[in-house]
């Protein structure tokens, strides 16, 4: 098949896709695509238009979430499920979330392709693929492709990972997981002071279809035990490693554990001009100074409540939300609420490190005269990747480094790295855009998109694979992302490393669907 194809399919159509989608917002000042919003909505219907091109059956569930469906000729095999999120939080990037699914899409069409090309069944679309234009996608009608893959794919696009319309994570792909009622988020309440529940009841969500009985409908959506073979996430990483590393892929461990602490430290409310220093009991310093002490626990510090060694756990600690009352400047504070964040690799080195942190947030307040409170209010198991699946995706990103370089020889023929960012940013609206400072600021002269290792990171941020753990084996890859930005307008992939990941992925599903039998999982256990 000729070399401009592929680089259509694994590169142009994929970045031209992740910059259509990124101009669906709620804003046009900046990109917000929440859960049930019209722009979630054009979203969802965009990304079921593109997986009916790649030759999937593609539908819209109940709660919103976007599937693509491939039926392969030996349904016992289970299916490969893959996809990501497309929702983003508020003034967010084009890239968390949406890339994982734009890719997962486009490498089906590639699978696709090569099942044509392998079965001598190219001839009656042969024209039209070897003539599309640069501005137009590869349609392959599902007909066309039928029965041409051993096993099954099933991609989705996860409707809300975020959070941010019921502030309840993880909607989409514990609806799929069967997860989603014992976690009771339909009881969920938005903003607006109504349920998921309600809103499902009243107006249908993203299909406009009344649900009368939302339980039932969620129920439903559930897959069936045993029917998924693993689950597969590609991923932007969100951090720095990779561009460090100088390498476009890194293959994942597993996801760090999370706790959520809410500490609240109440003191006396008083004139800020009139009681003494040594007098006070002041709640905001108090609170200062334990936010210190849980940074120098997450630092490995010791003092006579004890000392834990860090090294090799992954443990990062974040206080990101302090709220202080009454909040004036003249008035020593009546109280002083702040938020904690506890990841790390390990979950009994993760409990040890809460411990530690609470007694020293307790000695803190005892010494200071104030009351203090410490309240866990969420907690996640870390989540290990299947081992057999790490194996196989840096296999499949070794075996894919051939085709990524002759993207890579493709993309320096028709134009160089700047021009290559400047298309992208052009595409996103504009030299000046944030996303595009970002690129252009985070490239590097020894930029290199193919790679003879393939590391492996733990994450340290949540993703449906959490969910999906639930119900069977996970395996993830992260993509090189600039400056480690994410969620935010100036987070941005550069397109060579998008082709590269979108080739990785086409390579592991042709292992995974194509050529089983040479890859198979002898741990699988078929549908009975």
């Amino acid at each position: 098949m000729p070399g401009h194809v592929w680089k259509h399919v694994l590169d142009v159509e994929p970045n031209r896709h992740l910059q259509q989608l990124g101009e669906i917002s709620e804003s046009d000042a900046v990109l917000t695509r929440t859960y049930f919003s019209d722009a979630h909505m054009k979203a969802a219907h965009k990304i079921l238009r593109w997986m009916e091109q790649a030759g999937m059956t593609a539908y819209i569930d109940a709660i919103g979430n976007v599937h693509g469906v491939v039926e392969g000729s030996n349904p016992e095999l289970g299916e490969l499920l893959v996809g990501s999120h497309y929702d983003t939080v508020v003034d967010g990037g084009k890239f968390d979330g949406a890339m994982g699914l734009l890719l997962a899409i486009s490498a089906v069409k590639a699978v696709h392709l090569e099942a044509l090309k392998r079965a001598n069944k190219l001839s009656m679309l042969q024209w039209a693929i070897d003539n599309v234009s640069p501005d137009e996608d590869i349609d392959l009608p599902i007909r066309a492709v039928k029965g041409l893959l051993s096993g099954s794919i099933r991609v989705v696009g996860f409707c809300d990972e975020e959070g941010i319309r019921f502030k309840s994570t993880f909607l989409g792909s514990r609806a799929i997981a069967g997860t989603l009622l014992k976690h009771n988020q339909l009881a969920a309440r938005g903003a607006d002071g109504r349920t998921l529940e309600e809103v499902l009841a009243t107006s249908g969500g993203l299909t406009g279809v009344v649900v009368p009985n939302p339980t039932e409908a969620v129920q439903a959506l559930a897959l069936k035990p045993g029917s998924v073979r693993h689950y597969v996430e590609f991923h932007i990483e969100q951090g720095p490693q990779l561009e460090a590393a100088g390498l476009a892929l890194g293959v994942v461990s597993g996801i760090a554990g999370q706790t959520w602490l809410a500490v609240s430290v109440e003191g006396v409310q008083n004139h800020g001009g009139t009681v003494p220093m040594p007098l006070r009991k002041d709640p905001m310093a108090a609170a200062a100074e334990a936010i210190t002490a849980v940074e120098g626990t997450c630092l490995g510090s010791s003092d006579a409540l004890g000392e834990l060694s860090v090294e090799g756990e992954a443990l990062v600690c974040t206080v990101g939300s302090i709220k202080v009352h009454p909040n004036q400047v003249n008035i020593i504070p009546k109280w002083v609420n702040f938020t904690v964040d506890v990841r790390c690799r390990r979950e009994e080195f993760r409990q040890e490190v809460i411990a530690l942190a609470e007694a020293r947030i307790q000695a803190v307040c005892a010494r200071r005269g104030v009351n203090c409170s410490v309240t866990r209010t969420h907690n996640a198991p870390p989540v290990h990747s299947d081992g057999r699946l790490v194996s196989k995706l840096q296999e499949a990103v070794r075996n894919a480094q051939p085709m990524i370089q002759q993207l890579a020889a493709a993309a320096e023929d028709s134009s160089s790295s700047s021009s290559s960012s400047s298309n992208a940013c052009s595409a996103s609206g504009g030299s000046d855009s944030s996303s595009c400072t970002a690129g252009n600021a985070g490239s590097i002269s020894s930029f290199r998109s193919t790679q003879s290792e393939v590391p492996v990171l733990l994450s340290g941020a949540g993703h449906d694979a959490m969910a999906i753990a639930d119900i069977t084996k996970i395996g993830m890859v992260f993509v090189r992302c600039a400056g480690g930005v994410s969620h935010n307008p100036a987070e941005y992939v550069d397109p060579r490393d998008v082709a590269a990941a979108t080739a990785a992925f086409a390579t592991f599903m042709e292992m995974d669907v194509l050529d089983w039998e040479q890859h198979s999982d002898d741990s699988y256990k078929p549908v009975s």
